[in-house]
């Protein structure tokens, strides 16, 4: 009899614990397993905070998927589309276009979610996600690169605004990347930049809740109430039922129009659904989450299985199971056995797992757990959280360079090396909110800017200080073309008048398009204007 044809689409917990239930079953030549993943490695989330401020390397948190899913196959490319009646998956190549089908008997969604951008106005395009590594590796050059630039920064105001961080979100992850980044950046300042003040730093959690932390509320108040007494120790400061509502590059604007000048934004806000499962006709929960029986199985189906936080599968105890990693590892290996069991044809069984406990990290050795419901605190709690996360790393060897970044950093210090370009590239989205400078009169120009959505004035300041209104623009119309063309500096400031959205460009990428597009770069150097010089700042010695 030919093999049982099993596909998993993902590359993360549930592909790694899918594969490790049902390897006995694909070694006896049951089933053939296939796992198909945009990224060839695992991520572990619970560490990206450590890796954020230096704690341990950013390879650390990753582990190869092809190992992880031996001896099953896998199959390293985008997800194009699924094609149910069929039974194929489509998948492209990430080199080109170039497109594959993966036929299956058996389809198991573990795609997970993806970032809530849609929260609020411009998180997509300046704030901070941690979703995938790529993401958190940006995020953590970032962070590195604020604190250069703040040490040679003259002007007081720009380096507060350098050293102010938002986190949007008062959750596991937000108050973990809060609490880490926030003993990172003062002490940071005193061993690491001398001309920093740790005073400087500030720490703003925003989280539209009355109290922080909703995963142990109402089930566990007395974990709860101390990590608010703990946290109230640290300098980290509470915005508590306020929502993020705009992002922009300068900062951040809270819903009763409150002003926080950062140039960093983390967005901890939640998740939402996939486009892939979003796409799908099944049945789902009022997250989005495809609804299936106590098996895994997607309720109308009978060979499509969902586990992780794409799926919403019954709780023993009622209700159902939290998109929470634990749970996802527990869901895929009930899919999984359950897919063994199919193959032989026998009945598959419901999930039995109930829950073993949750922990948060609140940076300086402290964090709060609990096991199976009993509590656990302080050093005790944080001593408690990194066995169990350490044991869920994929990989031994892993797991002893992990050990190894815990016992040395105390001795060399954290990691600093920021591996970022200095130069944006490419076209980027950009929002603005009224009042905001877009470019600045006097500043080298390195991007052309088209205007997308709303209204700018551009406006020139004269010897004697006064400002005089150049033009208005609009929709589909651009600025900035000569300092980005001549290498000059910027003739006028370009203000926001409403909420502006704007596509701006790289010089590489407007000099190419301009010499494509003949009538574009016609109109782009149709405006000759003079440079103005201005005097750069001076570095404090």
């Amino acid at each position: 009899m030919a093999p049982l044809r099993v596909v998993c689409l993902g590359s993360g917990w549930v592909s790694f614990y899918l594969s490790k239930a049902i390897r006995p079953a694909v070694r006896r030549g049951d089933v053939d397993l296939t796992v198909i993943g945009r990224e060839n490695f695992h991520t572990f989330h619970g560490f990206i905070p450590e890796m954020l401020v230096g704690r341990i390397q950013p390879t650390q948190i990753l582990a190869p998927s092809r190992r992880l899913v031996q001896p099953g196959r896998f199959v390293n490319a985008h997800i194009q589309g699924i094609d149910l009646d069929r039974r194929e998956i489509t998948v492209q190549r990430l080199l080109d276009t170039r497109t594959y089908t993966v036929p299956y008997d058996h389809l198991v969604l573990g795609l997970g979610s993806r970032d809530a951008t849609d929260r609020g106005r411009g998180l997509a395009e300046h704030a901070f996600r941690l979703r995938n590594a790529y993401d958190a590796l940006a995020c953590r050059n970032h962070l590195i690169s604020v604190l250069e630039m703040a040490e040679l920064e003259p002007d007081a105001a720009e380096r507060r605004r350098l050293l102010t961080f938002v986190v949007a979100g008062g959750n596991f992850g937000g108050i973990e990347v809060a609490s880490e980044l926030e003993e990172f950046a003062r002490e940071a300042a005193r061993r690491t930049y001398p001309r920093l003040v740790p005073d400087e730093v500030r720490v703003v959690v925003v989280h539209p809740g009355a109290r922080i932390l909703p995963e142990l509320d109402p089930h566990h108040p007395t974990l709860l109430q101390w990590a608010e007494e703990y946290l109230a120790t640290q300098r980290i400061e509470f915005r508590l039922g306020r929502r993020l509502a705009s992002a922009t590059a300068e900062e951040a604007v809270l819903d009763d129009g409150t002003r926080i000048p950062t140039r960093t934004i983390i967005s901890c806000v939640g998740t939402g659904v996939n486009p892939l499962i979003a796409a799908l006709p099944f049945d789902r929960d009022e997250r989005g989450r495809v609804r299936t029986d106590a098996t895994g199985r997607v309720l109308g189906t009978e060979n499509v299985w969902a586990a992780g936080d794409c799926a919403a599968i019954p709780h023993p105890k009622g209700g159902t199971c939290p998109p929470l990693a634990v749970w996802a590892m527990m869901e895929a290996r009930r899919v999984g056995l359950n897919l063994g069991l199919v193959a032989r044809r026998e009945t598959p069984r419901p999930l039995g797992f109930s829950g073993l406990g949750d922990a948060c990290s609140l940076g300086r050795r402290r964090a709060v757990a609990h096991l199976k419901g009993f509590p656990i605190v302080g050093i005790a709690g944080w001593v408690t959280w990194r066995i169990f996360a350490l044991g869920f790393i994929p990989t031994w060897d892993r797991r002893l360079r992990l050990l190894l970044d815990w016992l040395l950093v105390p001795l060399s210090g954290r990691e600093m090396v920021q591996m970022q370009s200095s130069e944006r590239v490419g076209v980027v989205r950009e929002v603005f909110e009224p009042g905001q400078e877009i470019v600045r009169q006097g500043e080298l120009g390195s991007r052309l800017y088209l205007v997308a959505e709303g209204e700018v004035a551009v406006v020139q300041r004269g010897d004697d200080g006064a400002e005089r209104p150049l033009a208005t623009l609009g929709p589909g119309e651009h600025f900035g073309e000569m300092a980005v063309f001549k290498g000059t500096r910027r003739t006028a400031t370009v203000r926001a008048v409403s909420r502006v959205a704007v596509l701006s460009l790289g010089k590489q990428e407007a000099v190419a398009l301009s010499e494509t597009v003949r009538t574009f770069g016609e109109e782009l150097r149709a405006v000759p204007r003079a440079a103005t010089p201005a005097a750069s700042p001076t570095i404090p010695s």
